[in-house]
């Protein structure tokens, strides 16, 4: 069992009261934008920005490296690796704030979208490490399944890869090898070893 360095990190958050924190689709897309842009050293200014053109914005240095993530109707999960102490926590206040200034506008909603501060877990092994790589990607059968307890997606792996392989709002597809432009959100070092989910 392999040590991992001390600064991977699973963060998960869900919606304050288990409420729905994605309504539809631009949702989603909101929040994959903010995931590229709020990973930045300078402050987002995503209303400047031409909607197609979010993912070609040039940033001047990331806050943290995203390894996986995916969002689902009523919380998030990511993996990543803090660059320098406490990146972490301005990345994630940087995302929350701005996805709740939009969800707040766009809903005419006054308080908190999420459930208290983020929540993390230190991800200090290699077999932990990709244990969340698949935990995070098979996620999204939940939503097909809700019932079923998180090992039971283990019985019923092949089902639950079949339909994360079409969820738009993970980064299964970009580990699939699928080019879409939101592939530019992981930035996942070139000395890091990741095990597909297959």
């Amino acid at each position: 069992m392999n040590k991992l360095p001390t600064n991977y990190y699973h963060i998960y958050n869900r919606g304050a009261h288990k409420a729905k924190c994605f309504i539809d689709a631009v949702d989603y897309r909101r929040f994959l934008n903010l995931l590229y842009l709020a990973n930045d050293t300078k402050p987002v200014r995503i209303s400047d920005l031409n909607p197609s053109k979010i993912y070609e914005q040039k940033r001047n240095d990331t806050l943290v490296e995203i390894i996986a993530y995916c969002l689902m109707p009523n919380h998030f999960h990511i993996l990543l690796r803090e660059k320098t102490e406490c990146s972490k926590t301005k990345f994630i206040q940087k995302l929350c704030t701005g996805y709740s200034m939009y969800y707040n506008k766009k809903y005419s909603h006054s308080g908190i979208i999420f459930q208290g501060s983020y929540k993390f877990k230190l991800v200090n092994t290699d077999d932990y490490f990709r244990y969340l790589i698949q935990y995070i990607h098979l996620n999204p059968f939940g939503i097909e399944e809700p019932e079923l307890m998180k090992t039971a997606k283990l019985r019923y792996l092949q089902k639950a890869i079949k339909y994360s392989k079409k969820y738009e709002y993970s980064s299964y597809k970009d580990y699939c090898g699928v080019h879409r432009a939101q592939s530019v959100i992981l930035t996942v070092r070139s000395d890091l070893t990741v095990t597909k989910t297959t």
